[in-house]
């Protein structure tokens, strides 16, 4: 059997410190260290019994790292990826792979030359009702996908945004905290964006970011689809709500996802499977019933975990590397330029 993987966790704020969590329990790696400016994270990093760190780069140069989880402020993921990069450790770099295309595309580049690989953390790929959708739709279950309906939307409680760069352009907002999410599951799910246009509702907090923005997307198949975010509004509909997967936050059990296809639909992520009983011939005139597929449990990002340790190990590719990361990334960056201009923006990576 391998030695346990030697894992770094870079940013210990929400996300950070589930990953802290998760790590400590899964087999296949050993937290070595923790870097993070706070005091709190020092308490962390003693009750995690590894090593602490206020600075990553102090963290990078002591060595015995062979890779890092980097869930730090999104402004900043490239400069930390960078620097882990250059010291040869192979990192899962959080969504938004980095703040802006341009940042991402430097990043691939420099991990390409120094041999590093680079995830990117969707961990929604690795949720048992995505595997299932993709295959159902890969096997034709719906036939040709012809539209899909995706929506994102929530009150956000106040003090989340007393935390600065969620206020901020670059980094905050729904649209990269929340809506990338739902982009990379499409672009998984439906193939590659083409075109996006945006319209941005009411900015009832106040702040310089977006709270609600309605999306109409193109892909490269053909098919269309519209989405929705919003952080100010009361809903069911998040994909967090569908499936429990954040234990933080209350289930609703709703779909937030609808894929429409020539010979039937499906509901997502609760996996309701819509068809006529004669799925080439039945229309609006003949009764129409659903399925429900049937998933594993859901700790996606405990599964996210596990395979980053196998990309280290050399065993595997990551399940969304850096330039698929890329890919989402320009997507979603498409949908703030076109709420800045009001104008359909094509994804360029």
């Amino acid at each position: 059997m391998s030695d346990p993987v030697r894992i770094a966790v870079i940013g210990l704020g929400d996300i950070g410190a589930r990953h802290l969590e998760i790590a400590r329990r899964e087999p296949a790696c050993t937290v070595v260290a923790v870097a993070d400016p706070s005091t709190a994270a020092a308490g962390r990093a003693e009750r995690a019994g590894c090593a602490y760190f206020a600075d990553y780069r102090e963290m990078l140069d002591r060595g015995g790292i062979d890779g890092a989880i980097v869930a730090v402020p999104n402004q900043l993921h490239a400069p930390v990826a960078h620097a882990c990069v250059e010291h040869g450790v192979h990192a899962l770099v959080e969504k938004p792979f980095t703040d802006t295309v341009a940042a991402g595309q430097a990043l691939v580049a420099a991990a390409r030359a120094a041999g590093v690989r680079l995830a990117v953390g969707h961990h929604r790929r690795f949720d048992p009702a995505t595997e299932r959708a993709h295959a159902l739709i890969a096997d034709g279950a719906i036939g040709e996908i012809l539209a899909v309906q995706c929506t994102w939307a929530a009150r956000k409680h106040d003090t989340y945004y007393d935390v600065q760069w969620r206020r901020e352009p670059g980094g905050g907002g729904p649209v990269l905290i929340n809506l990338i999410h739902d982009i990379d599951l499409l672009r998984h799910l439906c193939g590659d964006i083409v075109r996006v246009h945006a319209e941005v509702g009411p900015k009832v907090r106040g702040h310089a970011v977006e709270n609600t923005v309605a999306v109409t997307l193109r892909f490269a198949t053909g098919a269309v689809g519209t989405a929705l975010v919003s952080d100010a509004t009361p809903s069911p509909w998040t994909w967090e709500a569908a499936t429990g997967d954040n234990p933080a936050l209350p289930a609703s059990g709703r779909n937030a996802y609808r894929f429409m296809g020539s010979e039937g639909a499906l509901g997502f992520p609760r996996l309701e499977l819509w068809r006529h009983a004669d799925v080439r011939t039945g229309s609006w005139l003949d009764p129409i019933a659903s399925t429900a597929v049937e998933t594993g449990s859901r700790a996606a990002i405990a599964r996210q975990l596990a395979q980053f340790c196998r990309v280290v190990r050399g065993e595997e590719e990551p399940r969304t590397s850096g330039e698929d990361g890329l890919a989402t990334l320009a997507a979603t960056v498409a949908v703030l330029e076109s709420g800045r201009t009001g104008e359909p923006v094509v994804p360029a990576c």
